[in-house]
């Protein structure tokens, strides 16, 4: 499937939004955005798997990926749904408070029937708008983007992901609550009383990524947010995301990123401005 507003978005666009139906159209692997990604659920079920909790959600519900947060979506066999994506850059929210609360969402949020008739006229409401050529068509978007935002806010808010307890799961959980320090997987075969082979076997089947592989996505990840949500310099990133100098850092962020870690740094600078 093709998302319109994911290439809309690499083209530069500050907010993008597209409506798609399909079925069976389930991600492999977890991925990641520089910006946030608004899924609206309008019909169906699906799961969505966000960092190491995985929440299934109902016709109605909206989940919200901030950046640099790992996810994937997926449904059962066979089940048609309807989703609205909404793509947008930190830079278009308006309130500091309001972008705080979003970069920390880690829920869904399940309107009334009120709250998602309400939402559901101002998505729609933003699709024409994003085609549309009338004057001061950008301030019309991002005035829609914030009142999104505001509304989502004001949900029901369900917290608690549905419970998935693997070794696999586990180790993922160790490696983001300590992604700074030194790894080996020798040292995670011992922590979780299983063998080197059968680690390595069933991380790459769960994630489709080796573990020296995820354990450098959720580094640089985790740089970027640094980027992104602090004026620190290249160096005080590289020491606070586990590397030891500053060349294997850089040579790791661009590996990842496809950048370098000081041009990273310098656009997340002119987003702000």
């Amino acid at each position: 499937m093709i998302d319109v507003a994911q290439t809309s978005m690499a083209a530069g666009a500050a907010c993008a939004i597209a409506q798609v139906t399909g079925v069976n159209d389930n991600m492999s692997q977890s991925h990641y955005h520089d910006y946030f990604e608004l899924y609206f659920l309008d019909s169906g079920e699906r799961y969505h798997l966000m960092d190491d909790k995985l929440f299934k959600l109902q016709a109605g519900d909206c989940i919200l990926f901030p950046p640099q947060t790992m996810h994937r979506s997926y449904g059962d066999q066979d089940m048609a749904f309807s989703r609205v994506v909404l793509y947008f850059r930190p830079k278009t929210i308006t309130s500091a408070d309001l972008l705080h609360k979003l970069l920390h969402s880690q829920v869904v949020y399940r309107p009334d029937s009120q709250e998602l008739h309400q939402l559901r006229r101002i998505i729609y409401a933003m699709e024409e708008e994003q085609h549309s050529h009338l004057d001061c068509h950008d301030e019309c978007m991002q005035s829609l983007l914030n009142l999104i935002m505001v509304q989502l806010l004001r949900m029901n808010q369900e917290s608690t992901g549905i419970l998935r307890e693997t070794r696999v799961t586990k180790v993922i959980q160790y490696i983001h609550n300590h992604y700074a320090e030194d790894i080996t997987l020798k040292d995670l075969s011992e922590r979780f009383y299983v063998s080197e082979y059968y680690l390595c076997r069933e991380f790459k089947k769960s994630t489709k990524r080796t573990i020296v592989e995820y354990i450098k996505q959720t580094r640089i990840m985790n740089a970027k947010r640094l980027f992104m949500e602090t004026d620190r310099n290249v160096t005080e990133v590289a020491r606070e995301t586990g590397f030891s100098n500053l060349t294997h850092f850089n040579r790791v962020f661009r590996e990842v990123a496809d950048v370098t870690p000081s041009e990273y740094r310098k656009r997340c600078q002119e987003l702000h401005r």
